[in-house]
């Protein structure tokens, strides 16, 4: 294992990236007062001693007082364990909770939710979490597709979601692009279960599909991700929602198998 992949798992841990770098130079140069480490590591002392206090507190190093000096060290490997185990209980409690907290949180929000809200998303993170909202429908998603959307968030996010939709017994009909069939061809898109679901075909004779639309409850998601330009855009508002899905009705009906 590198010493990047034990950074990494520090920060997991909880400790931020200076609090690694100071954890990392105690295991490699021992017992260090934080005028050493703050040369050690090339940070201003202020900063490395507020890091130590918290770090003090967290249990990942111990002060030492020698001859009217303090230093610090890096706990032992059990204390790690230790502070891992703790980390584990608290995402095992946070699971538990997950389900009750979020029926009353959306009660709550709900109250305050104005008839319509724009909310706009950047980068393949914010697509991610638009993808991820479509996990809310109540029953079925309808939508449109130019092209595979893995290209863009991974096929292992596009593995979980999907299973993550069967597991909640969701429905997806979808439209597809002349694109999304070209790529489809070249092996880039994804294989799913017709339990949950089912494609047609629009030539762009009939309807141009040039961006990525998903319907569903009250929501319009719309996607972008070509051409340099990575954004979405999520409107909640009933009538469109609703006017949405029914032009899609009257489109999908002339779809065809894409097979």
């Amino acid at each position: 294992m590198n010493e990047q992949k034990v950074r990494e798992f520090l920060m997991d841990l909880g400790l931020d990236e200076f609090e690694a770098e100071i954890y990392l130079a105690l295991v490699q140069k021992g017992i260090l007062t934080t005028l050493e480490l703050s040369r050690e590591i090339g940070i201003d002392r202020s900063k490395v001693y507020r890091r130590l206090e918290r770090m003090r507190d967290m249990g990942v190093v111990e002060e030492v007082i020698d001859e009217h000096r303090k230093q610090s060290k890096a706990v032992a490997i059990d204390r790690l364990e230790f502070l891992l185990e703790r980390k584990m209980q608290i995402v095992n409690k946070l699971k538990k909770d997950f389900g009750e907290v979020s029926l009353y949180l959306t009660g709550k929000l709900g109250l305050n939710e104005p008839e319509t809200k724009v909310l706009f998303y950047r980068g393949k993170d914010g697509i991610k979490q638009m993808a991820w909202n479509v996990l809310r429908a109540s029953k079925e998603v309808v939508g449109y597709s130019y092209r595979p959307l893995a290209e863009l968030v991974g096929f292992d996010f596009m593995k979980r979601w999907v299973n993550e939709f069967a597991k909640r017994r969701l429905m997806f009909r979808d439209l597809y692009s002349d694109e999304y069939l070209k790529t489809d061809q070249k092996g880039s898109a994804t294989t799913y279960s017709p339990e949950h679901f089912q494609g047609r075909y629009i030539p762009s004779k009939i309807l141009r599909i040039d961006h990525q639309y998903d319907i569903y409850n009250d929501v319009m998601g719309l996607y972008n991700w070509h051409e340099g330009e990575v954004f979405g855009v999520e409107i909640y508002n009933k009538k469109i929602a609703q006017f949405q899905k029914q032009l899609f009705e009257i489109v999908w009906k002339m779809g065809k198998d894409p097979r």
